[in-house]
């Protein structure tokens, strides 16, 4: 194919036919005629356009002057001629492109910038410079192809272009999870139909893969970015460690509202890693905790190449810097080896804790007997005492047989780390599993996906923290507006302790006033510091529990230790607030960090967290659209209101754009070359996912299905009434006594084994 350009290396006389017509052109009656011979020393210039075109190629220079794209509204491309053309002039080649561009688009070609002349100067001279002015010499108006109609011509490649606007509100919904195809719709119905738009969604994609494959490398994209992070939130910590080939091995980072939460909530801690949240596979390791309102907050999170003990012995001692050497009191894992190992390194004085559904889906899988399952539940997660405990364990195992199990006795071996009886007294804020970690991972999943990078990654792990702590706002608001129906006897206790605690704290405390009604007290004894009630419950009177009343404090202690476990009263010292006559529940059976007040020290810090994608900016940004929007279907209804607010425009945007080279404009906080941040960090390795190896199976003898004996099946079989045997020999398998009997036994209770195993199977597959 021929190249159509508006080539111009040479200039020529117009021939007999360009010069001919009828005195109207595009441009409007007259437009052809040069007019007077204009002299030579009126202008001071001389140049090869005199030779082309005649003395007169500079009358009525002004009026066919195009200086920008105000100008070329005015111009019909279907019906200009290259006679006429070759009248125009511009102030730069980018407006003389645009010229010939738009004509191209509106004949049905397409356009592109080719080579250049230089001089020895490096001057340009594909184009004679004349008046400073670029003028056409030379337009060839011959294709050696069909032109497309005007409904195709738009989506020729050189007419597609994704602006600077559409790019940022592109990018805009991309950060709030919004997906691609989702998003084209969204410019199409904004533009009132795809042919108005002026790309395609391949073009959105192409942007999309454009950006992110950014110079310098995934790692140091992502490095940069949280940096720019961080110079908005001087608390922002970031750590990484890179391998001998500069290669990304682990990254940490917390912002400053993890950081105050830690302050705040970092009693007890939980971390657990997740898989497949980014394209090089790395595991996402996530420190977390609960709230005033009992929710989840994150503390920390960690990307991750491995998991072994110097992985996990890394990361805690970068969690410990990142919370000025704070080390929580309790911590509660899924049970790896090399996380028990690194926690008695780093948090020597930590109580650790093991996940309740883990071991539960761990004696699933080691032992396969349903029976075991569900009394080694009780034994964990029910409120016994240690000696009740004992008991329950002893008579478990003796009863199945498990005694020299290995599994079992490890298990024993480990019960401070996971029965209820011996953890009591210390304070988990109500965790007992990860389960909290695994909702996270299910949450952030919504955000991230496989293919992301390591930026896109990190900015949607963010956004996801951010959409989790706006979910606290609304607690608060929750918590502060109206009041609860009382539903317990003690309307006055019950006030007070809506008036102190957060909603959600609350609704978990008032089942505590229902079952205060049970307990009795039954003695009480006075000593010089504090008064013992001894309690107990009619039910049962040999079980008793002793709460004691310190005056000097006003505070209370009860033997079951569940204060000291959940952070709120239980029905013990309810039922001694009651027979005291109390009204008002005292402030030390309120924890702080359950409280309405308890982020009133911190908050005017908290409401400078990193909400990068919610910054001014952004906001002004969406603002201006909806403005430019709304503007923009008023005006289009009216011509001469359409005219006029598009000079406005154009000069608004020219100004700005002047005052943006100038230097004058605020910049976006982006992070330029000059990085205190390494810049020759390489990328992650990538790790591919490994196909799982089939196991070798043996298949099994063929069994019948009636009696399970080989060599027939259940046609055939002496126990199928229908069988040939059974109506030759008649009932003479069933004349021996019992035999038949205990032959179904045996065969119906390996039956029901069979099945038990089954749906043991069926339980470890889909937990």
């Amino acid at each position: 194919m021929e190249e159509e350009s508006a080539a111009d290396e040479c200039y020529r006389p117009l021939s007999a036919e360009e010069k001919g017509g009828d005195g109207t052109d595009a441009f409007g009656p007259g437009g052809d005629e040069f007019g007077d011979e204009v002299d030579d020393g009126e202008l001071g210039v001389k140049s090869d356009a005199e030779e082309n075109f005649g003395d007169s190629f500079f009358d009525n220079w002004e009026e066919r002057a195009l200086d920008g794209v105000a100008e070329l509204r005015c111009v019909n491309f279907k019906e200009i001629t290259a006679k006429e053309s070759m009248m125009c002039h511009f102030p730069d080649r980018s407006v003389a492109f645009l010229f010939y561009s738009l004509y191209a688009k509106m004949n049905g070609f397409a356009v592109r910038k080719n080579k250049i002349r230089r001089n020895v100067r490096n001057e340009i001279t594909q184009q004679e410079f004349v008046c400073f002015r670029w003028i056409i010499s030379y337009f060839q108006d011959f294709h050696n192809h069909e032109m497309l109609d005007d409904r195709l011509t738009f989506m020729l490649p050189g007419h597609r272009k994704m602006d600077a606007a559409a790019l940022e509100q592109m990018n805009m919904m991309l950060r709030v999870g919004i997906k691609t195809p989702q998003i084209y719709s969204s410019f199409v119905q904004t533009a009132g139909g795809f042919q108005n738009l002026p790309f395609l969604k391949r073009d959105m994609y192409n942007q999309i893969g454009k950006q992110r494959r950014i110079i310098g490398g995934d790692a140091t994209a992502c490095l940069k970015f949280l940096e720019s992070t961080a110079q908005a939130n001087p608390g922002m910590f970031v750590r990484y460690l890179a391998d001998k080939d500069g290669r990304l091995v682990h990254l940490f980072w917390s912002d400053n509202c993890s950081q105050l939460d830690y302050d705040l909530f970092g009693d007890v801690v939980a971390f657990d890693a997740t898989y497949r949240k980014n394209k090089y596979m790395c595991p996402l390791v996530v420190f977390s905790g609960v709230n005033h309102h009992n929710q989840m907050i994150v503390f920390a999170a960690v990307l991750v190449a491995n998991e072994n003990e110097q992985t996990y012995t890394w990361l805690l001692q970068q969690f410990l810097d990142a919370m000025e050497s704070k080390a929580p009191g309790c911590v509660i894992t899924d049970g790896h080896g090399a996380m028990k190992k690194a926690i008695e390194a780093v948090f020597p004085e930590a109580y650790h804790r093991l996940c309740a559904w883990h071991l539960l889906r761990n004696s699933t899988s080691n032992l396969s007997n349903p029976r075991f399952t569900s009394k080694f539940k009780k034994c964990m997660l029910f409120d016994y005492e240690v000696w009740e405990f004992e008991d329950h364990w002893h008579y478990m195992v003796d009863a199945l047989g498990l005694s020299d199990n290995q599994w079992v006795s490890d298990l024993y071996s480990r019960r401070r780390m996971w029965a209820t009886a011996h953890i009591r007294g210390n304070f988990f804020g109500g965790f007992r599993t990860t389960s909290r970690c695994e909702g996270l991972h299910s949450m952030l999943g919504k955000f991230v996906q496989s293919r992301h990078n390591l930026r896109d990654f990190v900015e949607q792990f963010m956004r996801c923290i951010s959409q989790m702590r706006s979910r606290e706002a609304h607690s608060d608001l929750l918590s502060v507006v109206g009041e609860p129906v009382l539903q317990s006897p003690f309307h006055d206790l019950e006030r007070s302790a809506a008036k102190k605690l957060t909603r959600a704290i609350f609704f978990n405390f008032r089942p505590m006033f229902f079952r205060a009604c049970t307990p009795k007290v039954r003695t009480h004894t006075w000593t010089q510091t504090s008064d013992t009630f001894t309690l107990c419950r009619s039910a049962n009177v040999r079980r008793e529990w002793q709460v004691c009343h310190y005056s000097d404090s006003n505070s209370f202690k009860c033997s079951c230790l569940r204060m000291e476990s959940l952070g709120i009263p239980c029905d013990h010292i309810v039922a001694v607030l009651v027979h005291l006559e109390m009204t008002d529940i005292p402030d030390s059976l309120v924890l702080d960090r359950w409280s309405k007040s308890a982020r009133s020290k911190v908050r005017a810090f908290v409401e400078k967290g990193p909400f990068c994608w919610d910054s001014t900016i952004t906001c002004r940004n969406w603002m201006l659209n909806d403005l430019c929007r709304e503007m923009s279907v008023l005006a289009c209804r009216n011509e001469a209101e359409f005219a006029d607010m598009t000079d406005k425009v154009l000069h608004k945007i020219a100004r700005l754009k002047e005052i943006e080279d100038s230097g004058d404009a605020v910049g976006l906080n982006e992070v330029g070359e000059a990085s205190t941040l390494e810049g020759c960090v390489r990328d992650p390795q990538l790790v591919r996912c490994q196909k799982r190896q089939r196991k070798e199976t043996v298949k099994g003898v063929k069994r019948c299905g009636l009696c399970r004996q080989r060599e027939h099946n259940q046609v055939s079989c002496h126990l199928n009434p229908n069988s040939r045997m059974n109506t030759q020999e008649g009932a003479s398998y069933f004349g021996g006594e019992g035999e038949g009997e205990t032959g179904t036994m045996e065969d119906s209770s390996e039956e029901e084994e069979v099945t038990v195993c089954q749906q043991i199977c069926l339980v470890v597959l889909f937990i």
